[in-house]
């Protein structure tokens, strides 16, 4: 996947995306996903990867909440979304995310793992601005760890990386090296996607799944 590439990719795909990733099972999936952190009041919220705005739904309308996207494309789209809450959207390559010194406490990495090109570097400075005892949340797809794709998920994952999404990457090796507690990790959507909470470990003996 390159990053280049992607915002040619997204451009076409933007007028689609919410057809194809808005119906009912998935929003059913964020829905889930957002049920397994708890956001409270005041808390600050960071939505890498923010592309349409699918996840706004799901957010509390008082918390301050800013989306990055590499795509002006769907950023245009989720600005629509936008309106009435308390969202800023920005123009941004999540790999080399800066916020200077802002820290978030509720950071979501929801389908752009799965779409980077170096999605190692995305957790990495997820982390940099996350606040301490603060919350990633993760839905994505993720190969099952130490198994390699079968020959239909290679077929299959041709197609997907085409339009921008490699279904073949393990969070495992994305995080490794890295401080990431997982802290819940499951399956859903019929086992196609997962879920995953995390947050910075700060033992040397942190938790691997």
């Amino acid at each position: 996947m390159k990053n280049s590439s992607n915002i040619a990719k997204y451009k076409r795909l933007a007028p689609l995306y919410d057809q194809l990733m808005g119906n009912r099972l998935f929003r059913k999936a964020r829905k889930q996903a957002f049920s397994e952190i708890d956001i409270k009041d005041g808390d600050s919220l960071l939505l890498v990867g923010v592309g349409t705005g699918e996840d706004f739904p799901f957010l509390p309308n008082t918390n301050q909440v800013i989306g990055i996207d590499l795509s002006e494309d769907m950023l245009k789209i989720a600005e629509t979304k936008a309106k009435g809450r308390n969202i800023t959207l920005m123009q941004m390559n999540a790999e080399h995310m800066d916020f200077q010194n802002q820290m978030f406490n509720v950071i979501v990495l929801n389908l752009i793992l799965s779409v980077v090109e170096h999605p190692e570097k995305v957790l990495e400075k997820s982390l940099k601005h996350l606040s301490p005892g603060g919350t990633l949340l993760i839905f994505d797809k993720f190969i099952e760890p130490d198994k390699k794709p079968n020959v239909l998920r290679k077929v299959l994952n041709k197609i997907t990386s085409a339009i921008g999404t490699d279904i073949n990457r393990d969070f495992n090796e994305m995080k490794m090296g890295l401080p990431i507690e997982i802290q819940k990790k499951y399956q859903t959507l019929n086992g196609l996607y997962t879920i995953i909470v995390a947050r910075e470990s700060h033992t040397a003996n942190h938790i691997s799944i």
